[in-house]
C-alpha cells in the first residue's frame, strides 16, 4: 500500500462527495431530526408520554369548580406539570355521539350530578377516562395520579366537615396496589358484619398480601429506539446507498476504468473505498448519538458496534456495487436487499423460526446499538457483537473477491 495513492484516492471520494449536495442535505436532515428529538423529548419525559405510543397531554374537564378539582389543580406532581391541563368542560348535560381529541391527547372529565339527578338520591360524581381507541393503559399515569389525589381530596375534605376518625392515608408507592387492597378490605369488612362472628375469631376472608416483582427486561425506551434507528440508517445511507451509487457512476462515466489504468492497484482502489465509506458512516452516526447522549462517545462497546455494523454494511453496499452496472441497478439493489432482509426477520420473528436470523448483520447491528446507546450492556449484547464482526468479515471477504473478478466490468 502507497500512501500516496491511498490520499490521492481519498481525496477524490472527498471531494465527489463535497459535489454532491443531496447526500450532505441529507446528513444535515438527520443530524436536526437528532437535534429536535433531543430537545422535544427530553429524558424526563415519564411514563407513556414519549414521542412515540401513549399519551403525551391530558386534559382534565370539569363542568363546576369544586373542592375535589382545587385539590387537583394543587397537586399536580412535577413530573406531570407540562402534560396535565384543566379546562371547562362545555356540555357538561350529556355526552352524544363520538368524542374527539388530537392525535396524543386524552381527558379525565368530571360531571358533578346532584341528590336529585342521582339515581341514587346523593350527589355523586362521574368520572369519563377518555383514552385511544384500544389502548387504555396509555393514560395509567394520570389515572394514577387522579384516583392516588381524589383520595387525598376526600380525606382532606372529610376533616373540613369534621370528621374525626377519617381511614388513614393508604401507601401511594408504586409498589402498593392500595386501590386493590382497599377494595378487598372493604369487602372482608362487609362479610364479617353480615356473618355476626364472635369477637377475635378469624375472618372468613383471608388477608390479601399482593407483591409485584421486576422482570429482568426494561421496558422500550422509545427514544433510545428512534435514536438507534438513525444511527443506522446513517451507516447505511453511507455503505449501502452512496457506495455502489457512485462506483456504479464511475464505472459508467469511465472513470473507475481511468483509475485501472492508473498506478493504483486494485487493492489500492478497495482500500480507499473501505476507508472512506465507514468512516463518514462512522462520523455521521456518531455525531447523531453524541446528540442524543453525548456519554455514549466514550462507551468502547458502542465504537466497537459502530464497527461491525459499519463493516458488515461496507461489505453489502460493495457486494451492490460489484453486481450491479447502473446506478439505477445500484440503487434498486440496495433498496431489494433492505427490503428482502426487513421481510425475512419480519416473518421469523412472528413465526419464532430460528437460526435464519442470525445470519443477518440487520438482525445483530440494533441490538448492540440500541444497547450502547442505553448503557444496558449485557453478556448476550457481547455474543451479537461477536456475530456481528464475523458477518462483517464475510461480507468484506466477498466484496473483495467479487470486486477483484468483476469490478472493473
Amino acid at each position: 500500500m502507497r500512501w500516496y495513492i491511498l490520499h490521492a484516492l481519498l481525496h477524490k471520494e472527498f471531494a465527489r462527495h463535497l459535489a454532491n449536495r443531496g447526500g450532505i442535505a441529507l446528513a444535515l436532515l438527520l443530524i436536526v431530526a437528532a437535534v429536535l428529538l433531543s430537545l422535544f423529548s427530553p429524558e424526563e419525559a415519564t411514563g407513556g408520554t414519549g414521542m412515540v405510543g401513549g399519551v403525551h397531554h391530558c386534559l382534565v374537564e370539569c363542568d363546576a369548580e369544586s373542592p375535589l378539582v382545587t385539590h387537583l389543580k394543587a397537586n399536580i406532581p412535577k413530573e406531570l406539570a407540562g402534560q396535565v391541563h384543566f379546562r371547562q368542560l362545555q356540555k357538561p348535560e350529556s355526552i352524544e355521539g363520538m368524542v374527539d381529541y388530537q392525535t396524543g391527547i386524552g381527558a379525565i372529565q368530571l360531571r358533578h350530578i346532584s341528590a336529585e339527578k342521582s339515581p341514587t338520591g346523593r350527589r355523586a360524581i362521574q368520572v369519563f377516562i377518555w383514552h385511544p381507541d384500544g389502548e387504555p393503559n396509555a393514560m395509567a399515569p394520570y389515572e394514577a395520579w387522579f384516583w392516588r389525589e381524589s383520595r387525598r381530596g376526600f380525606a382532606a375534605l372529610a376533616r373540613q366537615k369534621g370528621v374525626a376518625e377519617v381511614p388513614a392515608e393508604p401507601t401511594f408507592d408504586p409498589e402498593s396496589r392500595w386501590l386493590v387492597l382497599e377494595a378487598h378490605k372493604r369487602f372482608q369488612d362487609q362479610v364479617e358484619a353480615v356473618r355476626h362472628a364472635s369477637p377475635g375469631s378469624m375472618p372468613v376472608v383471608p388477608d390479601l398480601d399482593i407483591q409485584w416483582k421486576g422482570l429482568g427486561g426494561k421496558v422500550l425506551d422509545f427514544r433510545a429506539a428512534i435514536a438507534t434507528g438513525m444511527v443506522v440508517f446513517a451507516l447505511y445511507f453511507a455503505c449501502v446507498y452512496l457506495l455502489p451509487t457512485l462506483n456504479c457512476e464511475e464505472r459508467e462515466r469511465g472513470v473507475l476504468l481511468a483509475q485501472a489504468l492508473s498506478p493504483a492497484s486494485p487493492a489500492e482502489i478497495l482500500a480507499a473505498k473501505f476507508l472512506f465509506y465507514p468512516v463518514l458512516g462512522m462520523v455521521l452516526a456518531a455525531v447523531i448519538a453524541g446528540i442524543y447522549k453525548w456519554a455514549v462517545l466514550g462507551s468502547l462497546f458502542f465504537w466497537l458496534s459502530l464497527a461491525a455494523v459499519g463493516g458488515g454494511f461496507l461489505g453489502i453496499g460493495m457486494t451492490v456495487a460489484t453486481l450491479a452496472k447502473t446506478q439505477r441497478a445500484a440503487f434498486l439493489g440496495a433498496m431489494c436487499y433492505l427490503l428482502s432482509v426487513s421481510m425475512v426477520l419480519l416473518i421469523c420473528s412472528t413465526n419464532g423460526i430460528p437460526f435464519i436470523p442470525y445470519l443477518a448483520v440487520e438482525y445483530h447491528g440494533p441490538r448492540i446499538l440500541h444497547a450502547a446507546l442505553t448503557g444496558d450492556v449485557y453478556p448476550s449484547h457481547w455474543h451479537h457483537l461477536l456475530a456481528a464482526i464475523g458477518l462483517a468479515g464475510g461480507w468484506l471477504a466477498a466484496a473483495g473477491w467479487l470486486f477483484r473478478r468483476r469490478g472493473w466490468q
